[in-house]
């Protein structure tokens, strides 16, 4: 059986969100088990009655827990360590208030909330998203309890299990950080062996081309010369007055068909896709096989390209780890929207001389009669180019 390996960037990124994930649940199963213990003890002293007030705070982080699993994000993740914080104050303050002997068996019971804030994870693919969330956690864990315990009375000591979800969370992501680290220096390296090799065979395809025009057409009209006795016949002379001013107007980098199909559209949208996913960002493609008309050329090339540049900087700014990519046509007008659920930017403030938006995209479209629109706020980024096909109207109609 055939395996294929993910390159070290892409499954850096995996490991990260496994690592995140598992977390959590650690985190949400955590908080059931210690309310159940809660509970046990409660009733062993007899305050089985007031034993849903005390585990309030308990089943409260469980649920932020959950919520942080489904919605991983940084908005989440903020309320998960705020309103954590809280519940850290709060529960031993509720626990010792109706049940003074509540600490006498240590603080385990009482540090198992900033204990589960300390697994918070990553809300990005970068493991150094993860440190950083890891630290803040653990941070404000620490110094809730210190003030929880100081407003309830007790003298008891935070212990260590904070401080030890602490260190292996923080020892994974920073190992994982470094993995990735190494793993872009050694994408950037391949990038630039890349863009030569690339280079070095457009070169040679373009002298291929050049020395093909030079056998069909000078080499030709040569021969036709030196096999002309006298004077040229009219018939030669149009020969090589039409193919001088084929080799005026002519240049071989550039052989794009005038029109290019739905099918082929379609495909270039489905290679850009399979494209990025080796950069750590699933693009989801829908409405393509409704791509039933025509393009020219010029515009395929500019869609593609501005598209191209609308992913770009969801893989580098976004902080998301998924895009879709949605097209349509729709009275005469191809439209191709790229969605991401990243951080977002303020649009009215990226600077003119930014080349990403206002030349590879913006300016791109416009160049092929379109327009661009561009949504961004912290729930993502959307960009939508639209630009006019000729013909298109007429053939649905057909």
């Amino acid at each position: 059986m055939t395996s294929v390996a993910l390159p070290r960037a892409v499954a850096a990124r995996v490991t990260v969100s496994a690592l995140a994930t598992t977390q959590r649940v650690i985190a949400a199963t955590g908080a059931l088990v210690v309310a159940a213990i809660v509970v046990d003890v409660l009733i062993e002293s007899g305050l089985g009655e007031q034993a849903l007030l005390v585990v309030s705070p308990v089943v409260g982080i469980g649920a932020l827990a959950l919520l942080l699993l489904w919605r991983p994000g940084v908005m989440t993740a903020a309320l998960f360590v705020g309103v954590g914080a809280v519940l850290t104050i709060v529960f031993p303050i509720i626990a010792l208030a109706v049940d003074p002997q509540f600490d006498d068996a240590g603080p385990y019971l009482l540090n198992r909330i900033p204990t589960a804030l300390c697994l918070v994870g990553a809300v990005t693919g970068r493991a150094i998203n993860g440190v950083w969330w890891s630290i803040i956690a653990f941070v404000v864990a620490q110094s809730s309890l210190f003030v929880g315990l100081m407003i309830a009375g007790s003298s008891v000591q935070p212990g260590m299990g904070p401080a030890i979800v602490f260190g292996i969370s923080l020892v994974s992501y920073l190992t994982l950080a470094l993995a990735q680290r190494q793993a872009e220096r050694q994408l950037q390296s391949l990038t630039s062996a890349t863009a030569e090799l690339v280079d070095a065979d457009r070169r040679r395809v373009l002298e291929q081309r050049a020395a093909a025009v030079v056998h069909d057409t000078v080499l030709a009209d040569l021969s036709a010369l030196a096999r002309s006795p006298g004077v040229l016949s009219d018939r030669t002379r149009t020969v090589l007055t039409e193919h001088l001013a084929a080799m005026s107007a002519m240049t071989v980098a550039d052989e794009a068909p005038r029109t290019t199909s739905a099918s082929a559209l379609r495909r270039a949208f489905l290679e850009l896709a399979h494209e990025y996913q080796w950069s750590g960002v699933r693009v989801d493609v829908s409405g393509t096989e409704l791509l039933d008309v025509e393009v020219s050329a010029s515009t395929r090339h500019a869609v593609v390209g501005a598209v191209r540049a609308a992913l770009d900087n969801v893989v580098k700014h976004a902080g998301t780890d998924r895009a879709e990519l949605v097209a349509g046509i729709r009275d005469g007008v191809l439209s191709v929207l790229v969605v991401d659920d990243g951080r977002g930017f303020a649009v009215d403030e990226v600077a003119h001389d930014r080349l990403g938006i206002r030349m590879s995209i913006e300016q791109r479209i416009a160049q092929a009669g379109g327009r661009v629109r561009i949504w961004s706020g912290p729930e993502g980024t959307t960009v939508m180019v639209a630009v006019p096909i000729e013909g298109s109207i007429e053939r649905a109609e057909a």
